[in-house]
């Protein structure tokens, strides 16, 4: 009896230090998640810090460098930036401003070149006195648009005829072709100032005539146009065709006629009497006439 209960006591003792065993284990492996927490925690502690460092360090070298240009701009007065930009401030757009030039201006005819031959041809003049609006008279205008349009292509290499060189001589439509003709001249411009109702003064800006009758006309009146809205700025009134105009019908040689304001708009008359604006005028028809010789369509 007394070696039945012992063995009965001995099986409990056994059993029970298998309990103890097992919950050991447990405990064992929840301490080990213990630690691997506390090591996430401190790995993502030390990322932290490195990244901070990281974007510290970054920061002192940027404001280091804007430190020395800084210090370079005050050393010579000179910084390098974009055409119409301030420094630490974006401007505001100037809707009437005019628009930076793509490209540079013609060099000048090709060396070996024949030379060709611009007829500039100042609309109206002697009795033909053309528009009048608050004393801007459009024959005067005219010619001295072209007279500095002579002037740009010359510079270039060109030979220029004049139809008319003073604002007193007077000359018809059908003379002012036939003079063209006879010169035998490469290409023909004829320019012109525009006018609108007084009442309506808002309406503004270039317009170019053309008779697609005559070979080259359309693109030596669509480079002109385009040379002389962007030198300008103005309102782009389209390029047109018409058979309703004796000069450019009748010229046999590429030809157009150019509008180049509205004397009805105060804003435009006001300019056209500036040399300044009559020079880019006569900047932007010279620009448009070499790229017609020289530039491959």
């Amino acid at each position: 009896m007394d070696r039945q209960y012992d063995r009965r006591n001995q099986r409990n003792r056994e059993v029970n230090l298998v309990r103890m065993s097992s919950y050991d284990n447990r405990g064992s492996r929840r301490g080990r998640r213990r630690r691997k927490a506390k090591d996430s925690v401190m790995l993502l502690a030390i990322s932290l810090f490195l990244m901070v460092s990281c974007i510290g360090g970054l920061y002192y070298v940027m404001r280091l460098e804007a430190q020395e240009n800084i210090t370079g701009i005050e050393a010579d007065g000179t910084v390098d930036q974009q055409p119409g930009t301030v420094m630490g401030k974006v401007p505001e757009r100037d809707e009437e401003a005019v628009p930076e030039r793509e490209e540079p201006t013609p060099a000048g005819i090709p060396q070996g070149e024949k030379v060709p031959v611009v007829c500039i041809d100042a609309g109206h003049g002697g009795v033909d006195g053309g528009s009048d609006r608050k004393g801007v008279l459009e024959k005067e205008v005219n010619l001295q648009i072209a007279e500095r349009l002579k002037e740009k292509l010359e510079t270039l290499g060109f030979e220029v005829y004049m139809i008319r060189e003073d604002n007193d001589t007077f000359i018809d439509k059908q003379d002012r072709a036939a003079k063209a003709n006879e010169a035998g001249v490469d290409v023909y411009i004829s320019i012109h100032q525009n006018t609108y109702e007084e009442q309506d003064n808002e309406v503004s800006g270039v317009e170019t005539y053309y008779c697609e009758d005559t070979e080259g006309s359309k693109r030596f009146a669509e480079l002109v146009h385009t040379g002389v809205v962007t030198a300008t700025g103005a309102r782009d009134r389209n390029l047109r065709e018409t058979d309703g105009l004796y000069v450019v019908r009748e010229a046999n040689m590429p030809s157009c006629l150019v509008e180049c304001s509205y004397l009805t708009n105060k804003k435009e008359r006001d300019a056209i009497v500036t040399e300044e604006y009559q020079d880019k005028l006569a900047e932007g028809m010279a620009e448009g006439i070499y790229k017609f010789f020289y530039e491959e369509e």
